[in-house]
């Protein structure tokens, strides 16, 4: 048996492999990064990622049906997925990057949102807050617009290795950001620890689910080898 696409539900024996480019290279093997690379990461029909699949993973033990969804910086297959049964608003900073996959995408700035207070049911935002300075600010903002009760997917990348997140205050140039944080547009590696507490600081009920466990669940799929997933909650009350 071959491993199996939960988007598109096609059968491989293996997926399609993406690997880091040489100037990424250095700092995500150095510090252990768990940020989406490895030997079965695509699909080779639908072109889903590995941390789409582990987010479609966890969201098919939600009930999303009629929720109200704010999916900021959209994957296509989340998306597409999502949008079957809720009531989805797309929005990202560049709006224009996303047009591929709606025309309806909102401009946004997660420091900022334009959105009322207790808005959404969900809030997705996948691999977005190693790219902002204040993810703090951000964290509030997300805290604010989801509902009592709500439930926010925030994966990061995450060091095995560091004992403190590595992060920088400063705009620094591409070069830099690539040999510090292995990728030209991020400002820091997230420890687990370090991610959760800052969680936990804006009042989120945040609860680790392994790798292990994961993989146990969902043995046959092709997921991110490593990946621990943090289940994020407002709490009802």
């Amino acid at each position: 048996m071959g491993l199996l696409c939960n988007f598109c539900n096609h059968q491989y024996s293996q997926f399609v492999p993406h690997y880091p480019s040489y100037e990424n290279k250095e700092a995500l093997i150095r510090h252990q990064v768990i940020a989406g690379y490895g030997e079965n990461i695509f699909c080779p029909y639908c072109l889903s990622s590995a941390r789409e699949r582990l987010v479609r993973c966890m969201l098919v033990q939600e009930d999303i049906k009629n929720k109200q969804i704010l999916h900021f910086s959209p994957e296509r297959s989340i998306f597409n997925y999502i949008a079957q049964f809720a009531d989805v608003t797309i929005a990202d900073l560049n709006p224009e990057l996303y047009l591929n996959i709606s025309r309806k995408v909102k401009r946004e700035n997660l420091l900022a949102l334009s959105f009322s207070t207790s808005s959404f049911d969900f809030v997705i935002a996948n691999h977005v807050l190693e790219h902002i300075f204040d993810d703090l600010s951000a964290m509030y903002e997300i805290f604010r617009v989801l509902k009592p009760g709500g439930v926010a997917i925030l994966q990061v990348p995450f060091s095995n290795s560091l004992i403190n997140s590595l992060e920088t205050e400063k705009i620094i140039n591409e070069k830099q950001a690539s040999a510090l944080f292995g990728q030209k547009d991020h400002v820091r590696i997230y420890t687990l620890n370090d991610y959760m507490k800052k969680l936990q600081s804006v009042g989120f009920i945040c609860t680790l689910i392994s790798y292990e466990v994961i993989k146990r669940n969902f043995f046959n799929l092709a997921l991110q080898p490593n990946e621990h997933f943090i289940k994020i909650k407002r709490p009802i009350v």
